[in-house]
């Protein structure tokens, strides 16, 4: 699939998940930014567009899940450059960004935000000691470099840790 006819996507009235990852021949920016307005979940990237090229995105408030999925030719070191994500979200997962050093500045405005998963983010990661009373869960996998040091205090707020290199 090489296009996608984003421009239609508004109309899809009952449309609550949808995924489109790692199709790197496919190009679509989603320009304009329009989405469901029943969109629950969203599952996207590996585009042939990265993320972080896209317009500035109108997400819906219905949005609560949200995995993000880097590509080769993504280069986002901060997450701030991919803060354009409505305060809804629920659970995150960042995946496959493997220039990412920091989510410091892009993940205070998610503040419904309860689980966030980290998988193959290969840089040294710095998590803000402010997001650990807002999560329930954390998952980090294959990121050798994330620095916060996950003392008792600071992930005792947490129902469920896992970190595996």
């Amino acid at each position: 699939m090489e296009s996608f006819p984003n421009h239609e996507l508004p109309k899809l009235n009952v449309l609550t998940h949808l995924s489109i990852v790692n199709c790197d021949s496919m190009d679509a920016s989603f320009s304009g930014g329009l989405w469901p307005p029943t969109l629950c979940r969203l599952k996207i990237g590996g585009l042939k567009t990265p993320i972080s090229k896209w317009d500035p995105q109108t997400f819906p408030t219905s949005l609560v899940v949200l995995s993000l999925h880097g590509g080769q030719s993504e280069n986002v070191s901060n997450f701030s450059q991919l803060s354009h994500f409505p305060s809804s979200i629920t659970s995150l997962e960042i995946y496959g960004f493997e220039k990412l050093e920091s989510v410091s500045m892009g993940l205070q405005h998610l503040t419904s935000l309860q689980h966030l998963v980290i998988y193959k983010c290969l840089e040294t990661i710095d998590l803000p000691d402010k997001l650990f009373p807002l999560l329930l869960s954390l998952k980090i996998r294959g990121c050798p470099n994330v620095t916060t040091q996950f003392s008792r205090p600071k992930i005792s707020f947490l129902k469920h840790y896992f970190r595996k290199h």
